[in-house]
């Protein structure tokens, strides 16, 4: 009998990452092919053309946690958060918790969850104990539920395409019951640290050695032989030479004079960067006198379509080229957003094409390094920055696994603008010459493989 592999597939993102991958190309010659997400079937009809297949579809609606469920979960969360911050002396994990304040009942749901979280944190098996008076909460008429819906589908192995989603660990405890096997994939290099494991599975699949041994630190009841080391197939697309553009065709196709470098400065979400319109400023202002060698092309982040951007596009327009990412953001949330196949194609076309990127801290350093290009990470605050500073950011966990490399260009003032951009236009080989070698330990390589890794577990 022919195994049927489940994708749960709780926003766009694992759409873009898995589903566009080849991890669909190799398995649908092994295997029936299921998708549950709670995003509309629509979604999913680029993925059935590009690999010419039919698939189970099911539209599932999330059930959220009870009291119980969430109150023993955030406890646990925090008690995590605090531990781990003690365990590596990182205090800035804590940053990761975020209080829900929205109503009185949920801000005394967290005050509570800081109290005995704290006092949980100081003994490790007291937060084993919290995770499973939260998985021990959930209904049972919902596993139940989830049960003859995995019978009925002959679900023979399920993969999850990222660990975030707590309202996933029903469907997880009922494959538990039933003996499925469940992968799932950790979302992230920086995920480890911040207490975000929210599913139960058989089999967790992360980028490197590097995660594997974050794994065993922050939850060392995870046996090494369920962490398996795949890479993440979203770093194979720039492999594709079938996806890139000629120059010329690229500058026709957004408006660009294909004689000028082009800088990519890409976007953060409001959260992590809420300064972005600003440093897009400082980096245009710099270079203004210098507009016919340069463009610099704008790329959002896709969960952030306000209008902060709109003043400084417009007072450089010219010399700044908004490029958006295409997505589909017709539905309301960052959840409920999903990328479109030509999103792949552009983002690999935009690093191929610049000669750098600009950004806060991101991945985007990796994609970069794909092509041997540098990224230029963006090093000072602004005047009248208030509650956030850059200096937090680069203090991240994750941020630790650059020690000892030359691995970016950190821009450290204003003024340091033109001169570090005009200096990588020319000796782009001179400088972060590390940056290879740091996501050599952050994604094992070789970069292609990943997707025949994952097929050949699931």
């Amino acid at each position: 009998m022919s195994k049927k592999v489940l994708f749960l597939i709780p926003d766009g993102v694992g759409i873009r990452n898995y589903l566009y991958s080849n991890v669909i190309a190799y398995l649908k010659s092994n295997a029936k092919i299921a998708f549950w997400s709670t995003l509309p079937e629509e979604a999913f009809q680029e993925t059935l053309e590009l690999h010419q297949i039919n698939v189970d579809f099911k539209k599932i609606k999330l059930h959220p946690e009870r009291f119980f469920t969430r109150l023993w979960k955030e406890t646990s969360v925090y008690a995590r958060l605090k531990y781990n911050s003690q365990k590596v002396n990182n205090p800035t994990i804590l940053n990761n918790w975020r209080k829900n304040n929205k109503n009185f009942k949920l801000r005394q749901l967290y005050n509570f969850a800081q109290i005995i979280g704290s006092w949980a944190s100081k003994d490790y098996h007291r937060i084993l104990k919290l995770e499973t008076k939260s998985r021990k909460a959930w209904s049972r008429g919902l596993i139940d539920y989830y049960k003859k819906e995995l019978l009925d589908s002959d679900i023979s192995s399920i993969f999850i395409t990222h660990q975030r989603v707590a309202s996933l660990m029903p469907i997880c405890l009922a494959a538990k019951e039933l003996g499925i096997k469940v992968t799932t994939a950790i979302y992230s290099w920086d995920n480890l640290p911040k207490a975000r494991l929210a599913v139960l599975a058989d089999q967790y699949v992360v980028w490197s050695d590097y995660m594997k041994e974050e794994m065993h630190i922050y939850y060392p009841e995870i046996t090494s032989e369920k962490v398996i080391v795949t890479g993440t197939p979203q770093f194979e697309f720039y492999l594709e030479k079938e996806r890139l553009m000629s120059r010329r065709d690229f500058a026709l196709k957004y408006n660009l004079d294909e004689n000028k470098k082009w800088i990519c400065f890409s976007g953060d979400d409001r959260l992590t960067s809420p300064y972005d319109a600003d440093y897009l400023r400082d980096v245009a202002s710099s270079i203004q006198d210098f507009s016919n060698d340069y463009h610099i092309l704008f790329r959002r982040s896709p969960a952030d379509f306000s209008t902060r951007y709109d003043a400084v596009l417009k007072e450089y327009e010219g010399l700044i080229i908004s490029i958006d990412p295409i997505w589909n953001t017709t539905a309301n949330g960052w959840g409920t957003f999903f990328p479109q196949l030509e999103d792949v194609d552009l983002l690999a076309n935009m690093a191929y094409h610049c000669f750098v990127a600009i950004n806060v801290g991101s991945t985007i350093a990796h994609d970069f390094s794909v092509f041997d290009k540098p990224c230029m990470y963006i090093n000072y605050d602004q005047k009248f920055a208030e509650n956030w500073s850059v200096d937090t950011i680069y203090k991240f966990q994750h941020f630790r696994s650059m020690n000892g490399l030359d691995a970016v260009i950190f821009v450290n003032s204003v003024d340091d603008w033109k001169d570090k951009i005009i200096e990588t236009s020319i000796n782009p080989n001179l400088i972060a010459v590390g940056r290879n070698d740091w996501r050599d330990k952050i994604v094992i390589p070789p970069l292609n493989l990943s997707s025949k890794k994952i097929n050949d577990l699931l």
